[in-house]
């Protein structure tokens, strides 16, 4: 098997790319077997990885070498670093002064922790890429660039690092802010002549944070400034980590050796979550402040709340709300007439809206989604839109039935039971849904 694997190696190199090489197989270390192909990996997120994308092509290789089929394990290798650690701590002077904590630049939230994000299919690999961090900050993928719209948890995500980093080890020098905040300290530091300083404080850290990089976008000179940064703390193997409204290949007005660098670590993104995600997150969230969420009320929350993380929250504290100042307990009906206010800002959205939404998604004419034709390429997304002309644009069944060729009212309610129930299912059903909603309240 070690000689199989040595073989093995140099056509995954020829197959992926140096560069997916270097990353994710070089690491890998094989383990003496006779019947099996055991894989060491230094983690958890590697073996993830590894089995999501680059898997199939082992496969493939390793059959083609060997000239039949061979079962392939992952193992995990040992954590070297804490035994080290473990037997230093015996060896050291009982009585050596521990050293005064490093500077913090930029102020965490407090209750955005590890323990407290909530983890699924839409979020896994951003999770799992923090938790890598944290296990070895620098050296196991660096720079790291989440991406994923508002409100999806990327700054949730950024101060569990920080905090993390900072239990495991209080002196760790991070600096957790705001790109804003970043070129505002550059500005402060140019009008003050301070640059020696601006560049002192931020290039010896051993992390650096940076929220909602495309902000750099057209500022030529915070650019310029952030790319030296950049290459001071990456060549001292400190830990970078950036996020980012969308992945850096499509941030406009970027340098091209900033994306180049961007490009060069590891692009985790974050999707809006399940509907199983949303609440449980809603529940989390109740729980923190003490409060009994009913089943029946969260469904409502996630059927209207909204789609990212921010709109749940923000539904939930305005019921909340609503049922402390009225001192009554949380019921639909309250959460309804507390959540009436927010309907009728939100913009309103028509059939024809949606019906022209579902026709681009799926790749058909809206003539497709009203005709009589049946088959599963437009049954399917005529359902979708029927489903969301009832629950987005709240239209009623006989007006549906009307928009989608005079249909009989019963077919449209028949229709929305089946998605209804299919959503609450099948997540790769809820994630189409959610993507289309979360286009549909686009202001």
């Amino acid at each position: 098997m070690v000689a199989l694997w040595a073989s093995v190696v140099e056509e995954l190199r020829e197959l992926l790319g140096e560069r997916n090489f270097l990353a994710w197989i070089e690491p890998v270390e094989i383990v003496p077997s006779e019947e099996e192909l055991v894989l060491q990996v230094p983690s958890v997120f590697y073996q993830s990885w590894i089995e999501r994308y680059f898997l199939d092509a082992i496969r493939t290789a390793v059959e083609r070498k060997l000239g039949r089929p061979c079962a392939i394990r992952f193992a995990l290798a040992p954590d070297r670093r804490a035994v080290r650690a473990h037997h230093a701590k015996r060896l050291s002077k009982p009585a050596e002064v521990e050293r005064p904590r490093a500077p913090r630049i930029g102020k965490l939230i407090p209750h955005f922790t590890l323990d407290s994000f909530v983890v699924g299919p839409s979020n896994e690999m951003a999770f799992r890429a923090a938790c890598s961090i944290c296990e070895r900050p620098g050296k196991a993928f660096n720079p790291v660039f989440l991406h994923g719209g508002v409100g999806l948890g990327k700054t949730h995500l950024i101060n569990a690092i920080a905090h993390e980093l900072l239990r495991r080890r209080a002196r760790t020098a991070i600096a957790c802010l705001s790109t804003e905040t970043f070129m505002n300290h550059l500005i402060q530091s140019l009008r003050q002549d301070q640059m020696n300083g601006f560049r002192e404080r931020f290039r010896h850290v051993d992390v650096l944070i940076l929220d909602d990089i495309q902000f750099l976008s057209e500022k030529e000179r915070t650019q310029e400034e952030f790319f030296h940064t950049f290459n001071a703390l990456y060549a001292a193997e400190k830990q970078i980590v950036l996020t980012s409204d969308q992945p850096p290949s499509a941030i406009v007005g970027i340098e091209k050796r900033l994306r180049s660098r961007f490009e060069g670590g590891l692009i985790a993104d974050i999707h809006p979550p399940t509907r199983e995600m949303r609440v449980a997150i809603l529940h989390a969230k109740a729980a923190r402040r003490d409060v009994d969420l009913p089943a029946d009320v969260a469904d409502l929350l996630v059927r209207r709340g909204g789609i990212s993380v921010r709109e749940l929250e923000g539904a939930l504290n305005r019921v909340v709300g609503f049922s402390q100042v009225r001192n009554v307990p949380l019921t639909v009906q309250l959460a309804l007439e507390a959540l009436g206010p927010l309907e009728r800002h939100r913009a309103a959205v028509s059939v024809e809206v949606i019906q022209q939404a579902v026709s681009h998604r799926f790749g058909l004419k809206v003539s497709d989604l009203v005709s009589r034709r049946r088959g599963k390429q437009i049954s399917f997304p005529r359902q979708i839109a029927m489903y969301l002309s009832r629950t987005v644009a709240q239209a009623s069944y006989p007006r549906i039935a009307e928009k989608f060729g005079k249909r009989d009212h019963t077919t449209i309610m028949y229709a929305v039971k089946t998605i209804e129930d299919r959503r609450s299912a099948d997540a790769a059903v809820d994630q189409v849904l959610v993507g289309i909603e979360a286009e549909l309240r686009e202001p």
